[in-house]
């Protein structure tokens, strides 16, 4: 089959600034503690060709990825360990909150009222914090070792050039308001996934969003083979050969796992970014905590729901806000990433449709998991494959 034409897309640098501020910080454990796995966000970065690689295998449909025989979806509970955040019990960022006063930005940032309300600026529309001048206020307090003071100004400063990045190297009200809430998860989740659907349904632009997160969640799948590449090949072959056997799917979560899989109205979970909303699926992600699937979900249980903030007369905002006031969580127990076949046929029927945007390299042979035996499927107790069924469990607490 003829590859698809893939899409052009950018990418937004980390701004050598922030790097400096980071490599002046004395105490990085210290940092850690208080604001979570940050650091290594600006540190490390990104490869950039792998992640305009990883760009073209996005799915519109299922707002995942889709490779040819596996699919991989960016979870909650994934972002919150890599992060070392906790997604807090609170209806997250919806950007329908009130404005933080001068004086409660200023109170967490440790400066002066007047100090924020003399240096509000708005660009497109929006009031914000010039990056340069929390750069140079974190200076300010590390030359006079307020070390707490320099802390509180750079994390700030990621979330408003590296996890919400704005391209006028501005802090935006958006991500001071995330900021404040200390639950950044569900917006980020939420920004990246929307960002990857916008830019590929336009098939241009930048991608504005959190791309380093991404880009370490990608890595945590991959082998160490592909990582290495002692072969020399290019990001799009090294992708193309892999199958589902060769990526690794539950390291990280042993023992029974408990995931958010669905909210209020939605069969599904509704996430707010920055510029609009997005559904994200659970039910693509089982085998990430070791549940394999039986088959195909339901159409009903991986509907998917995009607007943006400018174009939203069903009110989806709001009902997405409300959402999150009922969260339904389930419990993953017993052990076992091996798809049955029914799945496997779903999965590469739906990236035949999608059409993939480079040739298959090698065959793809699956790897068996364990030596004789058949593998025993648990089946997710919220995922039934009847309609009746489906819906009367929507109505279960």
């Amino acid at each position: 089959m003829t590859p698809r034409k893939t899409i052009r897309i950018n990418l937004v640098a980390i701004p050598p600034q922030l790097k400096n501020l980071v490599s002046e910080l004395p105490d990085h454990a210290q940092f850690t503690r208080k604001h979570g796995s940050l650091l290594s966000l600006v540190t490390t970065g990104f490869k950039e060709d792998m992640m305009r690689v990883l760009f073209q295998f996005f799915d519109p449909k299922h707002h995942c990825f889709t490779f040819p025989d596996y699919q991989l979806v960016p979870t909650l509970e994934e972002f919150s360990r890599l992060l070392g955040i906790p997604i807090l019990d609170q209806i997250p960022f919806s950007g329908l909150e009130k404005m933080p006063k001068s004086e409660e930005v200023a109170a967490a940032l440790h400066m002066t009222k007047s100090d924020i309300e003399t240096s509000w600026v708005t660009r497109s529309g929006v009031r914000g914090l010039l990056a340069k001048f929390l750069i140079n206020k974190a200076r300010e307090f590390l030359k006079v070792m307020d070390i707490q003071a320099f802390e509180d100004v750079l994390a700030l400063l990621i979330y408003g050039l590296v996890l919400f990045p704005n391209p006028d190297q501005f802090v935006d009200m958006n991500a001071i308001k995330i900021f404040l809430t200390h639950n950044p998860v569900p917006a980020l989740l939420g920004d990246i996934l929307h960002s990857l659907h916008t830019r590929t349904m336009k098939r241009q632009g930048i991608l504005m969003c959190c791309v380093p997160l991404l880009s370490r969640w990608f890595i945590s799948h991959l082998p160490r083979s592909v990582l290495k590449n002692e072969q020399n090949l290019k990001w799009s072959q090294r992708i193309m050969s892999l199958s589902h056997s060769d990526i690794c799917w539950c390291p990280h979560f042993k023992g029974n796992v408990i995931i958010i899989d669905r909210c209020g109205e939605f069969p599904n979970v509704p996430l707010l970014g920055i510029r609009g909303g997005i559904t994200y699926n659970p039910a693509l992600a089982l085998r990430r905590f070791g549940c394999a699937r039986r088959d195909g979900p339901h159409e009903m249980i991986i509907e998917g729901i995009v607007f943006d903030y400018g174009n939203d007369s069903q009110e989806l905002r709001q009902r997405f806000a409300r959402a999150w006031g009922m969260v339904k969580r389930g419990t993953l127990g017993q052990k076992n990433s091996i798809p049955m076949e029914p799945y496997l046929r779903w999965v590469r029927a739906r990236a035949r449709e999608l059409v993939m945007p480079y040739l298959a390299i090698g065959s793809q042979i699956v790897k068996p998991e364990a030596e004789g035996g058949t593998p025993q499927i648990m089946s997710y107790p919220d995922m039934p494959t009847d309609l009746e069924e489906l819906k009367r469990s929507w109505t279960q607490c």
